[in-house]
């Protein structure tokens, strides 16, 4: 099924259009063959622009790691047969990752293009400064002729810059016998003489011209330097690195090369101006020097001691993990255990299935070995009417004994609801603060404040500490938890109830992932003529094109137990012929069809989906689904930060980046922070509110002004007026209500919040 699902992903990329590349390879360096138990990785080494621009990525090495050990498992390098466009090599299978190290310099390649047939021969010789490179192509059936290549850049130690232009290499006309110019021999000083090596013989096709040499080009990784993948049996894997270089576009490669490069031709690099609004200080802080301020120890116990109530920190989290064992198996005694609710004598969560005894119920005792990756700043989940101030979150991860996630989403309440939204205003100028101070551990410890102990900047305004039980409860925020130990691949939901006055952490079901099952009217499922009805109704969310306000609220009986990686949520292959007609006629004159919202669903409303299983999936109406890192959107493995060089950040997926933060950013423009785009990046610190207004407000602000030439976004005053909030009163339950129950009061709570949020998504949504 993994392997389906990868290839299933690869075709898709292919059927949207991707841009031929070049990647064919010498003879001396062949593909390796997977074989049973192992599967391969292969790296695409140039790219094609639809200018014709062929660039090729050079001097590269990249060490691939097995995520589980830790261990070293492969060292590529692009100069090993530096005339080869694809370099591959076969790994067991397993969980990876990979790590293109410091070095590395693009090169645009000079004379690339041919005619017909013709095989190519080694091109001219090496100038002053310059060591070998890639010419042209012979011609649609020929090789590629190598031409000249200049020297690499000396010194390069940045993995995010591959180095200034240097010097081209002159390439060397053929003979009439096709052989190239004069030999010669490298000085005492390293540098080559003019004329260069003496090469091989080669021949031109019809019409074909051979390579011309290559120039070095300034260029900049986009992307991460380390990637995660994962190697089944037999199957090829899917990496993506993206550089900038000029302004086209280049596509990752068609057919089995799934580890690439894409190339964006742009301007020459710019430095980001002081007092540029940075994603990664109001909305999204990974630095790591800012994460270590906190421990989730340290989360755990400020959640007990701040709600009042009796408990133990510690105790909550082994709640959590031990969860995942049978009554047999546990360790805890004061959890809830995975089968003590069954269904048609099977474990289950609301009467759908629940998988027992994984291997993460073996982190029980490891709450010491999590570390922080990331605050987040959800406050456009805050609804229009200000029931609620959205979210703050803190993520963690850990790889012992095995990799898992665990996601702490508090809802923050409106001191002031007879404010509505405007109560919320003091939380946006907090976050907004943090972009003027350069300090990461100043930055972290100022949010480890706010989190744990409560901010005295915040107190002023009534907000207490973000981490207390009521912020976990019903109606309120959640903890998820996101592991791969165990196959498949699985996502779960846990709120905090109240258990003899002690705080008490039980599995809840997931919200907005309906159960597979319910899309296919031929599975007897007690609930599903009912929430078929239901999807009916929610498919409305489903209708904008914008990717951050999509959503699928669906009724409580539909959530599911868990969100696994096994396609029992992959909407579009579990629709019956009958209930796709029944959405087909209600998507008429939509420009969609009920495919098309099965993937939305699948995007928007299931965890698996937003994680994994919808990457790259279509929408509809020309968009696609963006790419997540094959499951979580911040990784644990840390990198040299984007927006602050020489640091270190765990990165973000594709989809935070080019979808998610940027429609925040506007958001958070809405609550009256100046917002001023980076000229440099267009893909989450800048652009425009377009239309001249920040979307999801509604009537409760003005519309804020478009960023136009780079001024700031403007929301609107304090003054604004806002219609009074609802009052809501969050409480724990008590830890022997049954879920159904539960989730009613749940459902109940979040009716409240009216319709949207200042987002724009439903105000129903928890994520």
């Amino acid at each position: 099924m993994r392997s389906y699902r990868l290839m299933s992903r690869i075709a898709l990329l292919v059927a949207v259009g991707a841009a031929d590349l070049v990647a064919c390879s010498s003879d001396s360096h062949r593909t390796p063959e997977a074989v049973e138990g192992s599967g391969k990785l292969s790296l695409p080494l140039e790219a094609r622009s639809a200018s014709g621009n062929v660039y090729r990525l050079r001097n590269a090495f990249f060490e691939v790691s097995n995520v589980q050990t830790g261990e070293f498992v492969a060292f590529l390098s692009s100069e090993d047969d530096p005339s080869a466009s694809l370099i591959s090599t076969v790994l067991n299978t397993g969980d990876h990752i990979i790590t293109l190290r410091p070095g590395w310099f693009m090169e645009r390649i000079v004379g690339s293009s041919g005619g017909s047939g013709g095989s190519g021969g080694s091109g001219g010789g090496i100038t002053k400064g310059g060591s070998t490179g890639s010419g042209g192509k012979g011609g649609i059936a020929g090789d590629f002729n190598v031409g000249g290549r200049a020297q690499p850049p000396k010194g390069i130690d940045d993995p995010f810059i591959g180095g200034a232009a240097g010097e081209a290499a002159v390439g060397g006309a053929p003979s009439d016998g096709g052989f190239t110019g004069k030999g010669g021999f490298p000085s005492e000083a390293g540098a080559f003489p003019e004329g260069g090596f003496p090469s091989k013989g080669g021949r031109t096709g019809d019409g074909g011209t051979t390579g011309g040499g290559a120039v070095f080009v300034d260029a900049k990784l986009l992307s991460n330097a380390t990637q995660f993948f994962s190697i089944f049996s037999r199957s090829d894997s899917f990496v993506f690195y993206k550089f900038q270089v000029g302004g086209e576009v280049l596509e990752p490669n068609q057919g089995r090369v799934h580890v690439g490069i894409d190339v964006i031709e742009a301007e020459p690099q710019c430095d980001t101006p002081p007092g540029t609004t940075r994603t990664g200080r109001v909305l999204l802080e990974t630095n790591e020097a800012a994460t270590q301020q906190l421990s989730l120890r340290d989360v755990f116990n400020a959640i007990v001691a701040n709600s009042g109530l009796n408990g133990d920190g510690e105790t909550v989290f082994r709640q959590i993990f031990d969860s995942y064992a049978s009554p047999e198996n546990a360790q805890e005694p004061t959890a809830v255990h995975c089968g003590d609710e069954r269904t048609n004598g099977e474990p289950s969560l609301n009467g759908y299935r629940i998988d027992c005894d994984r291997f993460e119920r073996f982190h029980v005792d490891t709450l010491d070995s999590f570390f922080a990756t990331a605050f987040v700043n959800r406050i456009d989940l805050a609804p229009e009417n200000g029931a609620n101030c959205g979210q703050q979150r803190v993520v963690f991860a850990t790889r012992d004994p095995g990799r898992a996630f665990m996601i702490l989403e508090a809802q923050i309440p409106n001191p002031q609801p007879e404010l509505g939204i405007k109560g919320c205003v003091p939380l946006a100028e907090f976050w907004a603060a943090q972009n003027n101070i350069d300090s990461p551990f100043d930055r972290g410890a100022r949010l480890a404040e706010a989190y744990l102990f409560g901010s005295p900047e915040l107190a002023a305004s009534g907000f207490g500490p973000f981490h207390t039980a009521q912020n976990f409860t019903i109606g309120s925020g959640q903890i998820r938890t996101n592991q791969f130990e165990s196959d498949p691949w699985t996502l779960r939901e846990f709120k905090l109830v109240l258990d003899d006055g002690v705080v008490k952490s039980i599995p809840f079901p997931v919200a907005e992932s309906p159960n597979g099952d319910l899309w296919d009217d031929t599975i007897n499922t007690p609930q599903g003529e009912a929430c078929r009805e239901n999807f009916l109704g929610a498919v409305d969310g489903l209708l904008t094109d914008d990717l951050e306000k999509m959503s699928f609220i669906v009724a409580q009986e539909c959530k599911n137990a868990e969100s696994r990686d096994d396609f029992s949520e992959f909407y579009p292959n579990r629709l019956s012929d009958n209930f796709r007609q029944k959405l087909d006629a209600k998507l008429e004159r939509t420009g969609l069809t009920a495919t098309d919202i099965a993937n939305r669903a699948l995007f928007a409303g299931s965890c698996i989906g937003c994680h994994n299983e919808a990457s790259g999936a279509r929408l509809g109406r020309g968009i696609s689904a963006p790419f997540s890192f094959d499951f979580p959107h911040i990784t644990e493995f840390a990198t040299e930060c984007l927006e602050e060089p020489g640091q270190s950040c765990f990165p973000t997926s594709e989809a935070l980046q080019t979808a998610f933060l940027p429609s925040r950013l506007q958001t958070l423009a809405g609550f009256g922070i100046p917002i001023v785009p980076d000229p440099c990046n267009n893909n989450g610190t800048g652009g425009s509110t377009g239309g001249g207004g920040v979307p999801g407000f509604g009537g409760a602000f003005p519309s804020a002004g478009s960023a136009v030439g780079g001024a700031p976004v403007m929301g609107p005053p304090r003054d604004a007026q806002s219609e009074p909030a609802p009052k809501i009163e969050i409480t724990l339950p008590s830890a022997s209500t049954p879920v159904a129950q539960l989730l009613e009061e749940d459902a109940r709570i979040r009716a409240l919040s009216g319709k949207r949020t200042v987002g724009g998504r439903s105000a129903q949504s928890t994520h």
